[in-house]
C-alpha cells in the first residue's frame, strides 16, 4: 500500500510536468500516466473499502494485481523512454519540465517495477 502512494504522488507530478502535449510523444507518455493513475486509485479504493473481503467472487486479487501493475510497469518502460527521446533533441519554454516529466517517470517506473516484484513473492507465497 505504501508503494501506490508514491506511485500516485508520481504520476501527479508527470501530468503536471508534461502538460499541455505538445507533441505525439507526450501524448502517448500522458496516456500512460493518467491510464496508470486511474487503475492505481481504483486499487487503492479496493484495499481501502475492502471490497475484496466484500466480494465473494472467485477472483484471484493478487494475481489481477500483479497483472495490472506488471502491464503498466511496461506501459511506464516505454512511455518514459518515449517522453525523454521525444524531448532531447526539441528546445522551447516546456523542454526542460518536459525532461522533468521523464525523469518523474522513471522514478514511477522504479516504483511500479517494486510494486510488480512485492506482488510477484506476495503471490507465489500464497500458493495458489
Amino acid at each position: 500500500m505504501h508503494l501506490q502512494v508514491y506511485v500516485q504522488v508520481f504520476g501527479i507530478i508527470c501530468m503536471a510536468c508534461a502538460s499541455p502535449a505538445l507533441v505525439g510523444g507526450t501524448h502517448w507518455f500522458l496516456f500512460v500516466v493518467v491510464t496508470s493513475f486511474i487503475a492505481t486509485v481504483l486499487w487503492s479504493f479496493v484495499y481501502l473499502l475492502g471490497i475484496r473481503e466484500v466480494l465473494n467472487l472467485p477472483i484471484n486479487w493478487i494475481l489481477t494485481e500483479l497483472i495490472n501493475t506488471g502491464f503498466a510497469t511496461l506501459l511506464y518502460l516505454i512511455a518514459f523512454i518515449v517522453q525523454l527521446a521525444t524531448w532531447s533533441n526539441l528546445y522551447g519554454y516546456f523542454r526542460s519540465a518536459n525532461i522533468a516529466a521523464g525523469v518523474f517517470g522513471l522514478f514511477n517506473f522504479l516504483a511500479y517495477t517494486a510494486g510488480t516484484y512485492f506482488l510477484f513473492v506476495e503471490h507465489r507465497s500464497s500458493g495458489v
